[in-house]
This record gives structure tokens, C-alpha cells and sequence, in this order.
């Protein structure tokens, strides 16, 4: 990573250095956003193998880990420019009004179905941010067998 320091001096004659710090700022963004999502689907995964005769207490507190997921995930989708965000995008924000403002239904296994429709949305929130993060991630090079590199803006 190549950073630019700018010398300047102030006016009581001592040196300061001024670094930019956009493309490291930037990375530790990255590598926490990428263990978040490692984390809600490590929950999601966690939830989808719970069987329906798990403790209500049990399923309840699953259910509040990833409600808590979901919500954080969502403000992450919502941040991409709408020009920008994906079909996938668009839907899985309409599921998540929808499961928001529906809620479990009131048969028996009411709580377990809506705690597994939440790890499902989990799944595809993460699928659309990482989907999203890597087209918008800069091309480096084109290999090619016996032949020269190509730039990504070679034609």
C-alpha cells in the first residue's frame, strides 16, 4: 500500500507529517465488515440446523442474535446507491419489511419457522454484500496463458 506523506511546518517551526489515510481506513472497514458477516453466518448456519424440539428460551434467544444480524446487515444494503444495488438487494430489503412488520405467526411452530426465515434472509444479506463488495472491488490484471498481462482498461 503506497501512502502519500505530505511535510509540513507549523508555525512554532516544528515538522508534522500528514498521512492520508483513506485507502487504510478503508481496509480495516473491509476486514471488519467481512468478520461480521462471518459471524451472522455462522448464526444463520447455527439456527438452519436447530431442530423444532429446541426450548422456547433457546429459540428465543437465537431469534434476538439474529434480528440483531439482520438489522445491521440490512443498514449495510441500504447504504449501497440504489442505482447500484442488485435485484437481489431489492428483495431481500422487501423480505425483511416483511418479516419485520408479520413477525411469527401463532401456531406451535410459530417462533422455530420465523427464527428460520430469519437465518435464510441472514444467508442472502451476506450473500449481496459480499456479491456487491467484490464488483465493486478494482480489477488488477487479465492473465492469459503464453501471452502478456492485460490492464483492466486494455481493450
Amino acid at each position: 500500500m503506497h501512502e502519500q506523506a505530505e511535510h509540513t511546518e507549523q508555525a512554532s517551526g516544528s515538522l508534522t507529517v500528514e498521512t492520508d489515510l483513506g485507502p487504510a481506513l478503508l481496509q480495516v472497514a473491509t476486514a471488519m465488515e467481512e468478520h461480521a458477516e462471518d459471524e451472522a453466518e455462522r448464526e444463520a448456519t447455527a439456527a438452519l440446523a436447530v431442530r423444532h424440539t429446541l426450548p422456547a428460551a433457546e429459540v428465543a434467544a437465537l431469534t434476538n442474535r439474529l434480528l440483531t444480524r439482520v438489522e445491521g446487515l440490512a443498514v449495510g444494503i441500504e447504504y449501497i446507491p440504489v442505482c447500484r444495488r442488485s435485484d437481489r438487494g431489492v428483495g431481500v430489503l422487501a423480505r425483511w419489511e416483511t418479516l419485520k412488520a408479520k413477525g411469527p405467526a401463532p401456531d406451535p411452530l410459530g417462533n422455530w419457522s420465523y427464527m428460520r426465515d430469519l437465518a435464510h434472509l441472514t444467508r442472502d444479506m451476506v450473500r449481496v454484500l459480499r456479491e456487491h463488495r467484490a464488483a465493486e472491488r478494482p480489477k488488477a490484471f487479465v492473465g492469459r496463458p503464453d501471452r502478456p498481462h492485460l490492464t483492466p482498461g486494455a481493450p
